[in-house]
C-alpha cells in the first residue's frame, strides 16, 4: 500500500509542478525575464555573459509592451509598462490583441540588445548551458512556448528529483515508511517549492542537489573510498556550477572528510577546484569577488554589518522569513493567511522539538544540522547587507532562498514525531496546497486580484459563467484555460488519493 502511495504523491508533485508552469504568467516568475535573458544569450552568441556588458534582448525588452506584470516590480523595469490590474479592465478583444502581439515578436529581435543591462549575468553558468540547446532547438516557437518547455524541464526535473532525494534521505535517516510518505506529501505541497522550481532560473535543482549532497556525505564518511569521495566530489562541483550560494555547504564535506580521512580531503578538493575553480576565478578577475555577486554586498564591510544588525527588526525579519519561505504569490509578492502558516510553523516546531529529544546524532543527522546552520549564517548576513544597500527597506532573505533548506528539516522533523501530530501536520499542508490553487492562485491570475478575496466574491466568480474567467486565463496564461482546468482537477484528484494513502498509513498503530 505504502508503494502506490508513493506513487500518488509522485504523480501529485508532478502534476503540481507541470500546473504551475502553465498557470503563471509570462515574467511573474522571480526575475524571470532576466534569468531566460541568460538562456537566450548564451543560446545566441554561446559566449559566458558579463555584468554591465551583456543585455537583455529586444525581444524580451518590448515584450514588456504586451504582458502585463506586477506592479511591486514595475519601478524596477525603469520603462512604461502595464499592472496586472490595468490589464484585467481591458475587453477580451484587447487582451487578445495583446497576446497576439506578443507571440508574433519578430524572431530578428532576439539576436539584437536592448539598452537595458541584464543584472542576472553574473549567476554561475551550468543551468543556463544546458537549457541553451534546447531553447535553440526551438527557434521557431513563440516567446512562450519557448518560455514554457524550459519551465516544465526545470519544474519535473526538479519535482522528480526532490521525490527521489526526500525519499533517500529519510530512508538512510531511519524515519520510518508511513513518516516518509508524509514527509514527501508535506514537501510536495509546499507552495514556493513550485514558485521557486516552475520558472526559468538557476534555482530549481538547488533544492534536490542538498538532499544528494548530504547523502553523500554520510556515504563517503562510512566508507570513504576513492569511487565515494570523487562522486562527491563532482556533486560538490555541480552544485557550485548551480548557484554560488551553494559555498555554504563546502565545509560540511571538508571537515567531515578530514576527520574521517584526511588524504582523501585532496582527492575531494582537487576535483572541487578542477571543475568549478575556473568559474570562481573568473569572478574574482573580474568583480573581484567570488560569487559574482557585486551588487548587493559593493560596499558593504564590517562596521556595515555591525550597524545594520543594531537597527534590523529582527522580530519582524524572523517572522517575515519563515512565512515567506512557505508561501508568496511568485512577482506579485501576495501573501496566505497569517493564522493557517502560524499553525504550520508551529506544528513544525513541535516536531523539531520531539526530534531534539530524540536525536540519535548520526552523521547524516549532524551533517545536517551543521548544513542548516551554515546556511543560517549565510543568510543572516545576505539580510544585514541587503539591509544595509535598500537602507532598510529590505529586513529580510529573499523568499526564494529558503526552499534549499525545506526538505532536510522536515525529514529531521518526521523522524521525532508522533503519529497524530505528523497526520496534522499533512492535513494542513493539504489544506493549504489546495487553497492555494482554488482560492489564490487561480483568482490571483483570473482578475479577482491580488488581495485578501471573501469567500462570497471567489465563490461567485466560479460559479459565474466560465467565459469571461476563460479568455482572461487564456490570454496571460501561457496555455488555454481549457487546459488549466484539465490539470487543476488532476492535481486535486492525486492530491486526495495522495493524502488519503498518507492519512491511512499513518493511523497503523505500528507507526
Amino acid at each position: 500500500m505504502i508503494k502506490l502511495t508513493r506513487a500518488f504523491i509522485l504523480a501529485y508533485g508532478l502534476l503540481s509542478a507541470t500546473l504551475y508552469c502553465c498557470l503563471m504568467p509570462l515574467w511573474e516568475g522571480f526575475d524571470e525575464l532576466f534569468h531566460y535573458g541568460y538562456v537566450q544569450h548564451v543560446s545566441t552568441h554561446w559566449t559566458f555573459p558579463v555584468i554591465g556588458e551583456t543585455m537583455v534582448s529586444r525581444e524580451l525588452w518590448a515584450s514588456l509592451d504586451f504582458l502585463p506584470v506586477s506592479h511591486y516590480i514595475q519601478p524596477q523595469l525603469g520603462r512604461p509598462s502595464l499592472k496586472f490590474e490595468d490589464y484585467f479592465r481591458l475587453s477580451d478583444g484587447q487582451r487578445a490583441e495583446l497576446r497576439r502581439e506578443a507571440e508574433g515578436l519578430d524572431r530578428g529581435l532576439r539576436d539584437q540588445n536592448s539598452a537595458r543591462a541584464n543584472y542576472e549575468a553574473q549567476q554561475t553558468p551550468l543551468t543556463y548551458f544546458l537549457l541553451a540547446p534546447v531553447n535553440a532547438v526551438m527557434g521557431a516557437a513563440t516567446l512562450f512556448g519557448r518560455v514554457l518547455v524550459l519551465r516544465l524541464a526545470l519544474g519535473l526535473s526538479s519535482g522528480l528529483l526532490l521525490w527521489w532525494g526526500t525519499r533517500r534521505f529519510c530512508q538512510r535517516l531511519g524515519v520510518v515508511p508511513a513518516m516518509e510518505a508524509a514527509c514527501l506529501f508535506t514537501v510536495l505541497s509546499c507552495q514556493m517549492i513550485y514558485a521557486e522550481s516552475c520558472r526559468v532560473g538557476n534555482d530549481a535543482w538547488t533544492v534536490p542537489w542538498l538532499l544528494f549532497y548530504l547523502l553523500a556525505v554520510a556515504e563517503a564518511w562510512d566508507r570513504p573510498t576513492l569511487r565515494l569521495v570523487v562522486l562527491l566530489g563532482l556533486l560538490t562541483a555541480v552544485g557550485l556550477l548551480i548557484k554560488a550560494s551553494l559555498l555554504a555547504f563546502l565545509p560540511v564535506a571538508a571537515v567531515a572528510l578530514a576527520w574521517r580521512s584526511p588524504r582523501m580531503v585532496v582527492v575531494w578538493g582537487g576535483i572541487v577546484a578542477l571543475l568549478a575553480g575556473p568559474w570562481y576565478a573568473r569572478n574574482l578577475i573580474l568583480y573581484h569577488s567570488l560569487s559574482g555577486n557585486v551588487e548587493a554586498t559593493s560596499g558593504v564591510g564590517a562596521a556595515e554589518i555591525l550597524n545594520a544588525a543594531r537597527a534590523l527588526p529582527w522580530g519582524r525579519s524572523l517572522a517575515y522569513t519563515a512565512h515567506s519561505g512557505l508561501w508568496t504569490g511568485n512577482n506579485s509578492f501576495t501573501s496566505f493567511s497569517g493564522f493557517t502558516i502560524n499553525l504550520v510553523l508551529l506544528a513544525l516546531g513541535i516536531g523539531l522539538g520531539m526530534y531534539s529529544v530524540r536525536a540519535r546524532r548520526t552523521v547524516l543527522e549532524v551533517g545536517t544540522l551543521a548544513a542548516v546552520g551554515l546556511y543560517g549564517v549565510s543568510l543572516v548576513f545576505i539580510t544585514l547587507a541587503f539591509f544595509h544597500s535598500s537602507r532598510g527597506g529590505i529586513i529580510g532573505p529573499m523568499p526564494w532562498y529558503l526552499q534549499i533548506l525545506l526538505a532536510p528539516v522536515l525529514g529531521l522533523a518526521y523522524l521525532g514525531m508522533t503519529r497524530w501530530l505528523a497526520m496534522a501536520t499533512v492535513g494542513l499542508w493539504g489544506y493549504v496546497a489546495v487553497v492555494s490553487w482554488v482560492a489564490k492562485l487561480f483568482p490571483l491570475y483570473g482578475a479577482v486580484g491580488a488581495g485578501q478575496a471573501r469567500a462570497g466574491r471567489l465563490t461567485a466568480w466560479w460559479m459565474a459563467g466560465g467565459s469571461e474567467r476563460g479568455a482572461v486565463l487564456s490570454s496571460l496564461c501561457p496555455v488555454p484555460a481549457a487546459v488549466l482546468y484539465g490539470l487543476l482537477a488532476a492535481v486535486l484528484v492525486t492530491l486526495v488519493l495522495a493524502l488519503g494513502g498518507v492519512m491511512r498509513a499513518l493511523r497503523s498503530p505500528r507507526v
